[in-house]
């Protein structure tokens, strides 16, 4: 890049930042610790699937990832006071945490803080408020904790209910292909952000892409691209250990960066 981000920042406008499967340090976290290995076998059982997220939540609640949190207060101060928008494509909510305010964000691939029934017309129930899902996010803390991971040759794990009706985290994912998405957590934030895209159109947009994969293209990646194109004003920095390229469309407007997105906040937010 001919100039540092903060730099870029600062002679921007808006700014809108994607985050994306580089800063999601359950997934990573978790295949890591040995003491999830029976799960994760037990889990990928097609008819066990269903627990996994259940095992990631558990791993969520109970670990944390300080070099992941510093990145985020790093992004928060290179940010400043200028105009920003955030959106996200996992399902971890650490932007708040860290000096994001959250009428400023959306996660529209779900969240740890609701659980959904298969119907989405439904309203979402907030994971404290169901004794069965928290039974069985303390029973998977036990395995862990007091077995080191080791379940027993009858291992047998029940689903949560709620009213009769069977439930799941409110997450859009592989595990959970046959069960209908309930939009309802992010729809009104998603109508900000398309407010906030709306109001970009001719203004020095910069527009910052850190880790995002293929996983969701729809979400991020490819508006990300079209935006650029569009607006005359706009800067794309996409930044990637391996999915870094660019369309050649939006060449002369798009910084390039192969390097851990998590890794480049650190950097170029050191000494602030």
């Amino acid at each position: 890049m001919e100039k540092s981000l903060s730099e870029y920042i600062n002679e921007s406008d808006m700014l809108v930042i994607g985050i994306g499967s580089e800063w999601d340090w359950i997934k990573k976290g978790i295949k890591k610790d040995l003491r999830y290995q029976e799960l994760r076998k037990y889990c990928d059982e097609k008819e066990n699937a269903w627990l996994w997220p259940i095992v990631e939540f558990e791993y969520g609640y109970y670990n944390n990832d300080e070099r992941i949190d510093e990145a985020y207060k790093g992004l928060r101060k290179l940010v400043g006071q200028k105009s920003y928008f955030l959106v996200s494509d996992i399902f971890i909510q650490d932007a708040f945490l860290n000096g994001f305010e959250e009428e400023n964000c959306v996660y529209p691939c779900g969240n740890y803080r609701y659980l959904q029934s298969n119907d989405p017309e439904e309203e979402l129930i907030e994971v404290t408020k169901s004794e069965d899902f928290q039974g069985l996010v303390s029973r998977i803390h036990k395995i862990i904790t007091e077995k080191n991971g080791k379940l027993g040759e009858e291992a047998t794990f029940y689903k949560p209910f709620f009213d009769g009706k069977l439930l799941y985290l409110n997450q859009k994912r592989e595990e959970y292909s046959k069960i209908k998405y309930n939009e309802r957590a992010y729809l009104y934030y998603w109508d900000k952000y398309q407010q906030y895209l709306s109001s970009t159109l001719g203004k020095n947009l910069l527009i910052l892409e850190l880790g995002v994969s293929l996983d969701y293209p729809t979400v991020i990646r490819w508006p990300f691209e079209k935006v650029t194109f569009i607006n005359k004003k706009a800067h794309l920095i996409r930044v990637h250990e391996k999915l870094f390229h660019h369309t050649p469309e939006i060449k002369v407007k798009t910084d390039s960066i192969q390097m851990n997105s998590v890794n480049y906040i650190l950097q170029e937010s050191e000494g602030l």
